[in-house]
């Protein structure tokens, strides 16, 4: 039999790593309990769907990014007898907003593999952690990804804190809070210790008992004011995305991106099929149009910008309170 790899036991010395550490146990943790949600959920009311296996997700769905790397997606739903992805699902811990740039480009391609795969249904990414609304609503609306906030990083700190206290108590360290959270969001305090506690809670085997309490926090009421909590917005959004296919499917919006010689992109969206088609008559027959849309402007005038800004955020504010109804 195997001897199991020894635990890393972290000190002073190894600040970052042990805040990476941290943070990718987290992350972990809260990617278990999820999967195992959809996994009971799809088992009881979609049996003739099914999520794969981590390894089965990542051969199935995969794209190349940008300088050739190659992404894969994990967490995807698909029918029993089929090998085609219906759903896909990415869940993502964030510590601080430092990192949005970096997970949330991540989730904003899950649009590109929708586009090479169309029996994909929908996409949604489930969060923990530090998502600031702002944040949530552009993925939404830029990426098209439904954004499920499970659980806050106050939340999911509060219920690590007892823990934290009988492990500083039992290895006779100094207490250690998570009640600041504006410090904890810039700077873990004693990183190290945090570590090797959440990796004596992994080892033991506690770890994932407590992740599974990050499901349980209200986040909504229904119209008869009953509590929603984190694995009713996941099981709602499974609800949404495999929701029964329509007999007669109508196109609600078209894409169309115009690639000009020059290396330029044209690129608009419409919901109305004469402005689409009016659209590439007007580009595809007029050069000058082109070169009238790809040629820099010249810098408006102050008062004018000020007007564009005002614009530009009175549409942002109908967006957000579009999307929060």
């Amino acid at each position: 039999m195997p001897k199991s790899k020894p635990v890393k036991i972290y000190s002073s010395d190894d600040g970052q790593a042990a805040a990476s550490k941290f943070g990718q146990m987290l992350g972990d943790a809260f990617a278990s309990v999820v999967y195992q949600h959809i996994q009971r959920y799809l088992a009881r009311q979609y049996p003739q769907y099914v999520l794969l296996e981590p390894e089965d997700g990542r051969k199935l769905v995969k794209f190349d990014m940008l300088g050739g790397t190659l992404r894969q997606l994990d967490n995807v739903i698909i029918e029993v007898n089929s090998i085609d992805p219906v759903a896909l699902f990415e869940t993502k811990w964030l510590k601080d907003g430092r990192h949005h740039n970096d997970k949330g480009a991540w989730i904003l391609q899950l649009r590109e593999i929708s586009r090479r795969h169309p029996t994909v249904r929908g996409m949604v990414a489930n969060l923990a952690g530090y998502w600031t609304e702002g944040v949530r609503v552009m993925f939404e609306s830029e990426g098209r990804v439904r954004m499920v906030l499970v659980a806050t990083d106050v939340e999911v700190y509060s219920t690590l804190q007892p823990h934290i206290d009988t492990y500083t108590q039992a290895n006779h360290l100094e207490a250690l809070k998570l009640d600041n959270i504006r410090a904890i969001r810039n700077r873990l305090p004693r990183a190290w210790d945090l570590a090797n506690c959440l990796a004596a809670l992994k080892q033991a085997g506690v770890l994932d008992q407590i992740a599974q309490a990050w499901l349980s926090f209200e986040r909504d009421q229904d119209a008869g004011g009953n509590p929603i909590d984190g694995a009713g917005l996941i099981e709602a959004a499974i609800d949404k995305v495999l929701k029964p296919l329509p007999e007669n499917p109508r196109i609600v919006g078209f894409e169309i991106s115009l690639q000009v010689e020059s290396g330029n992109v044209i690129h608009q969206g419409f919901t109305d099929l004469e402005e689409a088609l009016e659209f590439m008559q007007r580009y595809t027959t007029n050069p000058q149009a082109v070169l009238e849309t790809i040629t820099p402007k010249e810098k408006a005038s102050a008062s004018l910008e000020e007007e564009i800004a005002s614009f530009d955020e009175a549409n942002s504010k109908d967006l957000s309170d579009e999307l929060s109804e």
